[in-house]
C-alpha cells in the first residue's frame, strides 16, 4: 500500500492525489485505504516516513558494506539506485518543498536532518562532504522531476549538464530514471 501511495504522491503531488487514486494503484478499495490509515493526511505522513526510512536504510547499508573507495560517491550511487523505487524521490521532493505545511514541514525537516546525521555520524563524512552529497542528491531529484534524462540524446546542453554533475554515473542516472517511463508528469502542489 505504501509503495502505491509513494508512486502516486510522487507523480501527482499530495494535494492532487486522492485515496481513490491510491486504491486504484494498489488494486484495493478506497474504504480499505482509509481503514488502514484513517485519513489521507496519515497516509501522507506514513509515505514520507517510509521514503525517508528507505534512504536512511540504504545509506547505512552503504556505510556498513566497507567497499573500497570514497564513501560519498558510493552513497551517490546508492541514492541513484533508489530511483528504481518509483515515486520515492519525487514524494520526498514534494515533502521537502512543503516546509511551511504544519504537518509535512516538521516531518520533512526532521527526516532530512536524520539523513544528514547518518552521513556525518555513521559515515564519518565532514559536514562539507555531507552537504555536497545531499546537494548532489537534490540535483538528481531535479533531473528526475524535470525528466531531463529523457532528452539526453537530443539536447547537447542536457548532456553537458548531466556529464558535469555525474561524470562517472551518467549512464546509471539515465537507466534508473528510465524506470519512470509511463509515470505521469508531476501535477498539483506539494501541500496537503
Amino acid at each position: 500500500m505504501l509503495a502505491a501511495a509513494i508512486r502516486i504522491f510522487g507523480s501527482k503531488g499530495f494535494a492532487a492525489t486522492t485515496t481513490a487514486d491510491i486504491a486504484r494503484e494498489a488494486a484495493v478499495s478506497q474504504p480499505y485505504v482509509v481503514s488502514l490509515f484513517g485519513s489521507k493526511d496519515a497516509l501522507i505522513r506514513a509515505a514520507i516516513e517510509h521514503a525517508l526510512d528507505r534512504v536512511v536504510e540504504v545509506f547505512e547499508q552503504t556505510i556498513d558494506d566497507d567497499a573500497p573507495g570514497d564513501l560519498a560517491p558510493r552513497i551517490g550511487v546508492a541514492y541513484l539506485q533508489l530511483f528504481k523505487e518509483q515515486g520515492l524521490q519525487l514524494c520526498l521532493a514534494h515533502a521537502f518543498t512543503a516546509g511551511t505545511d504544519p504537518e509535512i514541514g516538521p516531518l520533512a525537516r526532521d527526516g532530512f536532518l536524520r539523513v544528514y546525521r547518518v552521513l556525518v555520524n555513521r559515515g564519518d563524512l565532514t559536514p562539507e562532504q555531507a552537504s555536497q552529497t545531499l546537494a548532489a542528491g537534490m540535483m538528481a531529484n531535479v533531473i528526475l522531476g524535470l525528466r531531463l534524462a529523457d532528452d539526453y540524446d537530443r539536447e547537447p546542453v542536457i548532456r553537458e549538464l548531466l556529464s558535469a554533475t555525474y561524470p562517472s554515473n551518467v549512464e546509471l542516472l539515465r537507466t534508473v530514471t528510465g524506470a519512470y517511463d509511463g509515470v505521469a508528469p508531476l501535477q498539483g502542489g506539494a501541500g496537503v
